[in-house]
């Protein structure tokens, strides 16, 4: 049994009324209530809100102000909105004016406080530590509480604004440090009497490019235990004062034990893999090798060639040689997965220009001849660019060549030639990694799940937010529960809802005319899809006009990294909780943890994954009171967070919201008008 606490505190309602003021007019410092927040007694104190003739007060909640009327107010019994407004209110004036801390308001209406970090901080840049208080009131609970979150770092350039715009435009300030607080810099400019010079940006990834700054490496340490030490600090510091407990009454001892009813378990047999001839294993870092691939690539003529700038020849060849001798374990691609092939050392494609290599590449093509009808081309692309470069560019480059050659059905196997290293290094785990991707851009199967074959269609729905264009694109995969066969995809605009429904509603047909109508359809979707959403849906699965209705399932999967519920298990010396674990947090919401820790022991160097946050929603509300069919779906989460091919490493997130994602990640980059049809059935993107 685990012992496993909440990133939450509990607190007590206060005991006595409070006087809080209210007017109809606005007034300076104060906030705006929306009538679904309304307290009761308004109703008596302003006819026009009985009258039902007002959508909005204000309030200056425990402040006197000219011309607002005192109301005393319950909190324990007033509406729960309002409370929670109120206790928001007191957070922030505890924060901003007794403790002199930055404060804002997130985009969930926590409370976000800036604590000034002198352990990271530089003469040139202010690093702030970010924490995100969030008041949670369920109905008909005991006692509200309070979640605390760590919202990791920002950082603030010493340098003021007009000083930073000899450098650079003005489009890449976003946010900037001015007279305590932090604004937005298109409103700071709106604002009168600034005085600039005392103005400094807050560092973003627009403004690191337009100043040639590094990008923070992300850290590979125990995120769990940086994450909880983080937030004990912050509660011993700034909580777990009296000052702040005759604020806010905290409840107990620090953070709240998660009640033993609300732990559950994946099945220990959905962690089961199948191998060649149906061998089972559970662990693709010891099986694969050991048991060999689900299912070869069916290409029997495979050729190998290299993309690479003339400058990394000497990285070419030692990468080939990996390939074909192998380094340690890795006993080349045919030793390690079944990949026959022969590397095609004329039909390399050499560039000169690294910023522009496609008319080359285009002349190699010309020039010689491909024997695609009966070749199956695999090219290794030696990107002359870390991956921070690519970061800063434009045009991402390294698309541009993957597409070029995806329009010529050749796949592409990207890396990083100082990262081809030998004995001394860790590449060995760099090639198991491009191999197992290799074979699945090869039509091969790794593994599969090791499951019971159900008649049900499961649809992966992921987003990416393109920062050139500020267009969220949404791309769509397919899947069959039984093995997780990757089907097809394609991807859309944020607006195109229509079509992603027309998308779906032609897999759910193919399937029917394949195996029947589904049981039921299953979205995993990358947020929380709204009712408007799942309309066209539901049109378009009406309008086939099977004899049943199908049942559709929504399963909203989101990253906890920040400003949500974590869980942590005090009895492991590195605090993260067993793999297969998930958390009812109320309201058919859980968190799922997906990591590498098993009951049989973890590797550190596996990394340390936080959990998902999910919310299951059905059409048909009935079917989400049945505890076996909520414990299946959380259960095929954590089934397809292990069908990742683009490494050996247990994932977090499931294949059916990772691939989609970087399918919208990349295909916006793209030149042409979408995904060219060779690839829309390929697992090229891995």
């Amino acid at each position: 049994m685990q012992n496993l606490l909440f990133n939450i505190l509990s607190f007590d309602w206060y005991k006595d009324k409070k006087t809080v003021y209210f007017g109809l007019s606005e007034a300076p410092r104060t906030k705006r209530i929306f009538k679904t927040a309304f307290p009761e007694q308004l109703k008596e104190v302003f006819p026009v809100i009985k009258a039902g003739t007002v959508d909005f007060v204000y309030t200056s909640f425990g402040y006197a102000q000219e011309g607002f009327t005192p109301v005393e107010i319950d909190l324990r019994t007033s509406n729960i909105d309002f409370a929670k407004y109120y206790y928001r209110d007191t957070l922030r004036y505890y924060f901003r004016t007794k403790k002199k801390q930055i404060v804002r308001l997130g985009f969930i209406d926590e409370v976000e406080v800036w604590v000034s970090s002198k352990k990271f901080s530089t003469k040139e840049i202010k690093v702030y530590q970010k924490f995100a208080l969030r008041i949670q009131i369920q109905p008909g609970s005991k006692s509200p509480s309070l979640l605390l979150s760590y919202e990791g770092k920002s950082k603030v350039l010493q340098i003021p604004v007009p000083e930073i715009l000899k450098k650079v435009p003005p489009r890449a300030i976003s946010k900037v440090y001015y007279d305590g607080n932090i604004h937005k810099y298109d409103d700071l400019l709106e604002m009168a009497d600034v005085e600039f010079d005392k103005a400094f940006p807050v560092l973003s990834i627009e403004l690191i490019k337009a100043l040639d700054y590094s990008f923070d490496i992300p850290p590979k340490d125990n995120k769990y235990k940086r994450y909880f030490d983080n937030i004990t600090t912050f509660y011993n510091h700034f909580l777990n004062k009296p000052e702040f407990k005759k604020l806010i009454p905290l409840s107990g001892n620090g953070f709240i034990k998660v009640p033993a009813a609300y732990i559950g378990q994946i099945k220990p047999e959905s962690s089961n893999l199948s191998f060649e001839n149906n061998k089972p294993g559970k662990n693709p870092k010891k099986d694969f090798y050991r048991l060999k691939p689900a299912e070869p690539s069916p290409y029997k003529n495979i050729h190998v060639i290299f993309v690479y700038h003339k400058d990394d020849e000497a990285k070419k060849d030692e990468l080939k040689h990996y390939l074909q001798n192998g380094l340690r374990h890795f006993k080349g691609l045919y030793g390690y997965a079944g990949i026959l092939n022969y590397i095609e050392d004329d039909a390399s494609m050499v560039f000169t220009d690294k910023y522009n290599p496609l008319p080359e590449l285009e002349a190699k093509f010309t020039s010689y001849k491909y024997d695609t009808a009966n070749v199956k081309y695999l090219a290794i692309y030696l990107t002359p660019f870390t991956k921070e470069e690519t970061a800063r560019q434009e045009e991402r480059i390294y698309v541009q060549v993957k597409e070029y050659l995806l329009n010529r059905e050749i796949v592409c196997q990207s890396i990083e030639p100082k990262n081809v290293g030998g004995e001394e290094t860790d590449f060995v785990f760099s090639l198991t990694n491009m191999a197992v991707a290799i074979l699945a851009k090869l039509g091969g199967v790794p593994w599969r799940l090791h499951t019971i074959e159900k008649k049900e269609l499961i649809v992966g729905v992921g987003a990416f937010r393109n920062p050139k264009d500020g267009v969220r694109y949404l791309s769509s995969a397919f899947s069959f529960d039984n093995t997780g066969r990757f089907n097809s995809f394609d991807y859309f605009m944020k607006d195109e809802i229509t079509e992603l429904a027309g998308s779906i509603s032609a897999k759910v047909r193919e399937f029917a005319m394949i195996n029947g109508v589904p049981n039921r359809l299953i979205i995993h979707f990358y947020k929380k899809l709204s009712e408007e959403e799942l309309q066209p849906i539901e049109k378009a699965l009406q309008e086939m006009q099977f004899p049943r209705p199908i049942p559709v399932f929504i399963v909203s999967i989101n990253k906890t990294e920040s400003t949500d519920i974590v869980a942590f298990d005090m009895d492991f010396p590195e605090l993260m909780p067993v793999s297969g674990t998930y958390i009812s947090i109320g309201n058919k919401k859980y968190i799922l943890f997906n990591n590498a820790r098993t009951v049989e022991g973890f590797n550190k160097y596996d990394g340390y994954h936080f959990p998902v946050k999910l919310a299951i929603d059905c059409n048909k509300k009935e079917l989400l009171n049945d505890v076996n069919t909520i414990h299946d779906l959380i259960n095929q989460v954590y089934q397809f967070s292990r069908m990742y091919w683009k490494s050996l490493s247990q994932q977090n997130l499931p294949v059916t919201i990772k691939y989609p994602e970087m399918i919208a990640e990349i295909a916006p980059y793209f030149s042409g008008p979408g995904i060219p049809q060779y690839g829309k059935d390929k697992l090229w993107f891995l």
